[in-house]
């Protein structure tokens, strides 16, 4: 069956397992747990160092599977669980000491489990994972650069107004880009169960 009679066949990938860009993945999934123990020992800048080497791992990912031919379907998972697992166990104990809004923190987790829940009925539907979207891509970039101005913040003494004004900036943003995303893969979803049946 070619692509123009299979919308679907474009979201299809390979079923390799293991790939350098799945276990870069993992990797991130992974460095969670030195950044909450970090956390709980209030080890602010390390905190804010984790957080940065998860970003590199985020951009890594998806170029060495796009460099290298091996996009796999369970990269296709394993890539945007690996970010909901990293910042939703980072973002659940900086709540807890008050770094963060409750309202960004339900906002971050409420987004992530629609987009979960759709990924899953889109596998029982149509067979394959939908890869991220742009706006999907750059609202974890926004929400990891947040959570690492936090740290920073909270790691340095001084003088921290500025650092507040944007934090607050970037939480908007955040949540602006978390919205859209939600509606472009929503709109993507809704598309393609129309046209499958």
């Amino acid at each position: 069956m070619s692509e123009n009679s299979d919308p679907v066949a474009k979201y299809r990938a390979k079923d390799d397992l293991f790939t350098p860009s799945n276990l870069i993945s993992v990797m991130r999934a992974m460095l969670a747990v030195p950044a909450v123990l970090c956390l709980v020992a209030h080890l602010y800048l390390l905190v804010a160092s984790i957080c940065f080497v998860a970003f590199i791992t985020d951009v890594l990912d998806g170029m060495v599977a796009r460099h290298t031919d091996t996009v796999s379907e369970l990269g296709k998972i394993v890539d945007p669980l690996a970010d909901k697992i990293y910042i939703g166990l980072v973002v659940i104990p900086m709540a807890a000491y008050e770094l963060i809004p409750l309202w960004f923190l339900a906002t971050i987790l409420g987004r992530d489990l629609v987009i979960l829940a759709g990924g899953l009925w889109a596998k029982k539907k149509l067979g394959v994972e939908l890869p991220s979207n742009i706006p999907g891509k750059a609202a974890v970039v926004a929400v990891a650069l947040t959570l690492f101005l936090i740290m920073i913040k909270f790691g340095i003494s001084g003088n921290t107004s500025v650092f507040m004004q944007v934090i607050v900036s970037l939480e908007w943003v955040s949540v602006a880009l978390m919205a859209v995303s939600l509606w472009v893969y929503g709109r993507r979803l809704a598309g393609l169960l129309a046209v499958a049946r």
